[in-house]
């Protein structure tokens, strides 16, 4: 695949639509009626679209995935019921794809592909299937063991996600509609970037009137969390920045792809790469996520063993490629320190960034948040033990004694019972067993397997998505992401994708 044209009339246009549904939801934050009526417009809109075109529905449900985190932006409430615009769209785009698959197969007129068994010498249906079986195993479990009704609900409704590989297979499988997803992705990564500096350079000028108003409409949707660190430094983490850190070696590749071009063509993307790495690397870095860190490590390494054994560069390559990557740390710092030191309105204070970042890296004690995560481990070992292959099911709970304020003020002895863990491998164990959990890494071992020794064209966007399956990998150990709608979502959309090549 040639460098793609990312920035033209259709990725502003897809820009300025997540802007106007970020600003809908604000809207809907500050007036509940207005939150409804969003609801039901996104919700209506999505439904016309996708009777018009299915591909339609899936890109809405695309763009709220990468910039969603928990899929609250927008809900509906009604006599404590809650259903999140995620759920709605997922039930609208699978509702429209079985209806017209059903259609197609009753007039014997296929409009619809049906790609998920087809692929020849990359096929990848049977590892999901497997998969598929011990998920179905979960939920039977969860009753069998007689975990709570409730829990095992809400525990496995995130794994419904995974039907999305029909729909998504159906339709990724070409140049063109890859093209729109990486528009879609790169626009949303580029919106994520804007509201993580917008919401630093607010609380760190403490513009009064609207930083309580900001900090409850981020909590209240679900997007993340904000929390001051050092003087005028906040930490601004989202969940969705996970696309943040996989866009960031997507970039890379390409910044390198087009490194290799010459002439002015080439140079351009050169600027605007090299722009947007740096934007990305800042972000990370204001998200102050060590589970983050650990993913850009181990996504350097396979980046590293890419180029040198892969693509079997020079090492005069190698090392102007890494000196840009120093370049770009170096700016996403100085980025960093101009909008927290920004003169107008006077900034709440200044902040050192190498105490900031020594610290945040070699604290694995004491502070509330990693207290909790491993004062889990052994509780969530002694569950597992129980039951190390068959797994107790989807709903099932551990108790731990969490120092999270939020905890806390409900429970002043600090002792918490839960169906959702840090450690996302080992709730993926809990829940499916050890079989399962060896069926869900053989299948994305697979993929990466494919994305890297049978990418033939060696293609620089499929290694890059490679990568970043490595990256949500490993970030999963310590964050539950591959069993979330967010690492769920994004590995169906590699394979379909790296299938398609």
């Amino acid at each position: 695949m040639s460098t793609p044209n990312i920035f033209n009339r259709k990725f502003y246009l897809i820009l300025g639509f997540i802007f106007l549904a970020e600003l809908f939801s604000l809207f809907g934050y500050l007036l509940s009626d207005f939150n409804k009526i969003s609801f039901f417009i996104i919700v209506l809109l999505t439904i016309i679209l996708s009777l018009i075109k299915l591909e339609y529905g899936l890109w809405i449900l695309f763009a709220e995935l990468f910039i969603g985190s928990k899929g609250y932006l927008f809900f509906f409430e009604h006599d404590g019921l809650i259903i999140s615009i995620r759920i709605a769209l997922w039930l609208i785009v699978m509702a429209v794809w079985l209806g017209k698959v059903l259609s197609s197969w009753l007039k014997k007129k296929p409009r619809l592909n049906f790609n998920f068994f087809q692929f020849n010498q990359r096929n990848q249906w049977f590892y999901f299937i497997i998969l598929f079986i011990f998920i179905i195993w979960g939920l039977i479990n969860g009753f069998l063991n007689n975990n709570e009704f409730n829990n095992i609900f809400f525990d496995f409704n995130g794994w419904l996600y995974f039907t999305l590989v029909f729909p998504i297979y159906s339709i990724v499988n070409n140049k063109k509609s890859i093209d729109s997803i990486l528009q879609i992705f790169t626009a949303s990564i580029i919106w994520l970037s804007a509201k993580t500096f917008f919401l630093l350079f607010a609380f760190s000028h403490n513009m009064i009137g609207m930083t309580s108003e900001l900090y409850r409409w981020v909590r209240v949707s679900g997007v993340g969390e904000i929390t001051q660190m050092q003087g005028g430094f906040y930490r601004i983490f989202f969940q969705s920045h996970i696309f943040v850190l996989i866009g960031f070696f997507v970039f890379i590749l390409l910044m390198a792809q087009a490194i290799n071009k010459k002439g002015e063509f080439g140079g351009k993307f050169i600027v605007y790469y090299l722009s947007l790495i740096t934007i990305l690397f800042s972000v990370i870095l204001i998200s102050f996520s060590r589970s983050f860190w650990v993913g850009l490590a181990v996504g350097l390494l396979i980046y590293w063993f890419i180029n040198l054994l892969v693509y079997k560069v020079s090492w005069k390559k190698f090392i102007i490629t890494n000196a840009i990557l120093l370049l770009s740390a170096v700016l996403s710092i100085g980025l960093i320190i101009a909008i927290v030191k920004f003169p107008y309105p006077k900034p709440v204070g200044g902040f050192s960034t190498a105490e900031l970042l020594s610290e945040r890296a070699s604290q694995i004690t004491g502070e509330a948040g990693v207290s909790s995560r491993w004062a889990l481990l052994p509780e969530l070992w002694q569950e597992i033990k129980q039951a190390p292959i068959l797994g107790q099911g989807f709903g099932s709970t551990a108790t731990y004694q969490s120092s999270d304020p939020r905890v806390l003020q409900s429970s002043p002895t600090g002792k918490y019972t839960t169906y959702a863990f840090e450690w996302g491998w080992l709730d993926v164990w809990l829940k499916l067993g050890l079989f399962g959990l060896i069926a869900y890494l053989a299948l994305i071992g697979k993929i990466i397997i494919d994305g890297i020794f049978r990418n033939k064209a060696k293609d620089k966007i499929i290694y890059g998505l490679t990568i970043g399956l490595t990256v949500i990998s490993a970030v999963s150990i310590f964050s539950p992401y591959m069993n979330h709608p967010l690492g769920i979502g994004y590995l169906i959309l590699c394979a379909a994708i790296i299938s398609a090549y």
